[in-house]
């Protein structure tokens, strides 16, 4: 059920049931369980829930105003967009879900935050630069910990872009800052339907299908790099 309400215990207990892709140490793949491990690691340590955590370490020191964790929660403050998915028993390539009543609290601090663009592009300088989040020494051990293209620290590097992208059914997001030329691209979007030559990925009925499979979020992203000269290089989609 979207839009029922389940807790982090819950969604770790669902991860640890299915079989590992493979041994501990061997490779690499993204997990959001690992993610909702990590917050309830965060709540141990500090002994406060995650949302006052986020709010007096990243949010209030930034001074995000238009960001929010939502909890348990499924409003959305005004003025907001209604999005829409493939996900769900309802929805067909010819009819996408309106998904804008659909309960977040499933991905916890894989990624329930609520924001908007110029928020973004605060958030994203930060995460590039460390400034007002981390000392110094922190952030260069962020940025000499990734490999060319790599994945550590809870960001992503290709191409000289950190950041990261994200969704929830219905909505897509990007959000990259360049450490050469101090640009931050944030992108939002109210859909999470990949396009493009997608193989596993929903796509809808009339996708031509002639172009790399992408996220919304993420082929906006790739389109805004390359003009502006250093094209970012998203891990391959199917």
């Amino acid at each position: 059920d979207p839009t029922a309400v389940y807790t982090p215990e819950e969604v770790i207990e669902a991860g640890a049931a299915v079989s590992p892709l493979f041994p501990p140490g061997e490779s690499f793949a993204y997990s959001n369980t690992n993610t909702v491990l990590l917050g309830k690691v965060i709540e141990k340590v500090t002994g406060q829930d995650i949302g006052t955590v986020m709010q007096a370490r990243i949010f209030d020191p930034l001074h995000l105003t238009n960001t929010s964790w939502p909890g348990t929660s499924a409003a959305l403050p005004e003025p907001y967009a209604h999005g829409y998915t493939l996900n769900g028993n309802t929805a067909t390539p010819d009819a996408p879900t309106d998904s804008t009543d659909w309960n977040p609290s499933w991905s916890f601090t894989a990624g329930e935050i609520i924001s908007d663009i110029d928020d973004l592009l605060t958030m994203g300088r930060a995460l590039g630069t460390g400034q007002g989040l981390v000392d110094a020494k922190t952030q260069t051990l962020r940025l000499t910990s990734f490999s060319p293209i790599g994945y550590g620290f809870g960001m992503s590097c290709s191409q000289g872009w950190v950041g990261h992208t994200g969704d929830l059914s219905g909505y897509n997001t990007s959000l990259f800052y360049d450490t050469a030329t101090d640009t931050t691209v944030a992108v939002q979007t109210n859909s999470d339907i990949a396009s493009g030559g997608c193989t596993t990925s929903p796509t809808l009925t009339d996708d031509p299908g002639d172009a790399i499979c992408q996220t919304p979020a993420v082929r906006l992203l790739v389109a805004l790099t390359t003009e502006l000269g250093t094209a970012y290089a998203p891990p391959p989609r199917k």
